[in-house]
């Protein structure tokens, strides 16, 4: 079990006799003073002060312990009253003795409040009535009367300190237990790390975080009660596998952890494994069978390390476990950390670079290689990073796309890219330049696509025509359904739509004719063979077919050389993108290449991109 914080007993005992050793270093100094002068009223007056005093710091210091302090008032007041008139007519020693008989019974009252009636009639009685001049049988009455109502409140005093203690119980064992499964909670967990750690002397620490895959998909099926009762089941099978000793807990949702004590690294390994098997045999729940797997990430606790650091290295190896295909076991290495800080600081720093306007926009010119003129341009997105220069989208663009800061970005390049073909219109009025935008899949299944597209035309005047919407072959088949719908409003506009990277994804006869498509962009991977590979002339001369027969244009990536060129004019690509023609480069740069003689007017006019 987990170890219960410091008891209010031994809070209250500590700043009981903190305050107690205050109170005789007051009697000691003022007994010294009384010696020196018995008969001096004002040094009585000093002690009677300092008693109060302290008395009032008893009753603050213990005000949040207790909502009603006003209970300690009377017995408090009434010694205080007793020992001001007894101090006034006798020596002052003995009164201020009986203040810190007081003052130390008060905290035993509250430390111990049951034993304090018989205290306070043994001890603290008896010393008030010697003080007491005459005895009468007032002074009895109010004797009597002082016994019984320290009596009541020291009952009330015990009722309250059980009731407190016990509610403390039992809210400490609801925190380190988990109520569904029954197993330790993440808080229990993190304190045997943390006591193992500090007690070990020999024998390793390894902590397993085990997460189970697509536990979702079973809450969605079947409905979290069967979420619930399979979490029960994989940790009844979770304790089965563990040995004597090792701890297991339940971190969260699907997630557990097993901390093996006295463990060297491959028996923790082949521990994990066996979990691995142990777990992905099917279940037989109420609502009918299913098979999970697992994932876990394990890392060995080091010596003076603390239980959110080892919770935070296993569930980076549990993720990379996940990353690597899941049903998988993944040791944790400092470089998954070093990874971990790099993308967080990348993250940080795609948020500087939207608000700062680091993003730019480059573009590579795609030309009629029959003449060697411009026939349009593609928008690719740079990264204009203060410190390590120009960076590729491949760089950040899966990073900025799980960030949700797609539609965002993707907005901004498909305005600035048509204000920009719109400005190079004025360049040769005679021809018109195209302008592909990449679509990413965030952006294909927006809400407000359609309005987004139609803006940017409106804003920047470019005619529907010249806007070429590019997106991948996986894309449209996330869903088919939604995507023909997108692509066909999209076309009512006027743009045209271009598969890009054509033939490394899906590639379905079936959906070349199904999708609104114009254009079909052949991937850079079948041009680069040319020459040295028939099989990738052979595909793409098939490409071409298939293009001509559904009557769609053809564009070609990545031609880099002459006879690259010569090949692809031979099976008649003649629209052609690649470093031959041109890097993709900034907008002033691509105006001067727009103004060379060999780029422009020489291109058919009725060719676009």
């Amino acid at each position: 079990m987990r170890h219960a914080p410091p008891s209010q007993r031994a809070q209250d005992v500590r700043l009981g006799f903190g305050s107690v050793a205050a109170y005789c270093l007051v009697v000691i100094c003022t007994n010294m003073f009384l010696a020196i002068g018995k008969d001096n009223r004002w040094a009585v007056t000093a002690i009677v002060a300092t008693t109060a005093a302290l008395d009032l710091v008893l009753l603050a210091l213990l005000r949040h312990r207790f909502a009603r302090p006003w209970l300690l008032c009377f017995p408090v007041l009434l010694i205080a009253s007793e020992l001001t008139l007894s101090l006034l007519e006798a020596d002052g020693g003995v009164a201020s003795y009986a203040g810190f008989f007081t003052l130390a019974f008060v905290y035993i009252g509250l430390t111990q409040p049951r034993g304090f009636g018989p205290l306070f009639a043994l001890v603290v009685a008896p010393a008030w009535l010697v003080v007491q001049r005459p005895w009468t049988a007032v002074v009895t009455v109010k004797l009597l009367l002082a016994l019984a109502v320290w009596l009541l409140i020291s009952e009330v005093l015990a009722a309250r300190t059980e009731r407190a203690r016990a509610r403390t119980k039992r809210l400490i064992a609801q925190a380190n237990t988990d109520v569904l499964t029954g197993l330790g909670s993440r808080m229990y967990l993190a304190d045997h790390i943390e006591r193992a750690v500090a007690t070990r002397a020999t024998g390793g620490l390894v902590l397993l975080v085990v997460n189970i895959d697509g536990f979702r998909v079973i809450n969605d099926t079947f409905g979290h009660a069967a979420g619930d009762e399979l979490l029960i089941v994989v940790s009844h099978r979770l304790l089965a596998t563990l040995r004597q000793g090792d701890v297991a807990a339940r971190l969260s949702g699907d997630e557990f952890a097993v901390l093996l004590t006295q463990c060297t690294m491959d028996q923790a390994e082949a521990l994990g494994y066996r979990l691995i098997d142990c777990l992905s045999v099917p279940y037989a729940l109420s609502r009918g069978r299913v098979a999970i797997t697992a994932s876990i990430g394990l890392v060995e606790v080091v010596p003076l390390a603390s239980a959110e650091l080892a919770f935070r290295d296993a569930d980076r190896a549990m993720h990379e476990a996940k990353a690597a295909g899941r049903n998988r076991l993944s040791i944790f290495e400092t470089t998954m950390h070093e990874r971990t800080m790099q993308r967080l600081e990348l993250e940080t720093e795609l948020r500087d670079a939207l608000d700062d306007d680091q993003f730019e926009i480059y573009y590579q010119p795609v030309v009629h290689s029959g003449t060697g003129g411009i026939v349009g341009a593609e928008a690719l997105l740079r990264w204009r990073h203060p410190l390590r220069g120009v960076l590729a989208p491949d760089q950040f663009l899966s990073v900025l796309e799980e960030m949700g800061l797609m539609e965002p970005v993707g907005e901004w390049v498909l305005q600035q890219a048509c204000h920009q073909a719109y400005e190079w219109q004025s360049i040769d009025s005679c021809r018109a330049l195209s302008i592909a935008v990449n679509l990413s899949a965030p952006e294909m299944y927006s809400a407000d696509l359609i309005s987004r597209v139609k803006r940017a035309l409106e804003e920047s005047g470019l005619p529907g025509e010249l806007l070429v919407i590019e997106i991948t072959e996986r894309i449209m088949m996330t869903d088919s359904e939604q995507a023909i719908r997108r692509l066909d409003a999209l076309r009512k506009l006027g743009v045209r739509i271009a598969i890009d990277d054509f033939g490394t994804g899906y590639s379905s006869l079936g959906y070349l004719r199904e999708f609104p498509i114009d254009i079909l962009k052949i991937d850079r991977s079948f041009v680069m063979p040319l020459g040295s590979d028939h099989q990738a002339l052979a595909m793409v001369r098939a490409i071409v077919g298939i293009a001509n027969a559904l009557e769609l244009d053809v564009i070609v990536e990545g031609a880099e050389t002459a006879a690259q060129i010569e090949l692809l004019d031979d099976l008649g690509c003649q629209v052609v993108q690649g470093f031959y023609f041109g890097r993709p480069a900034t907008a002033a740069k691509f105006v001067e290449l727009l103004r060379w003689p060999h780029m422009a007017s020489d291109a058919p006019g009725n060719i676009q991109l």
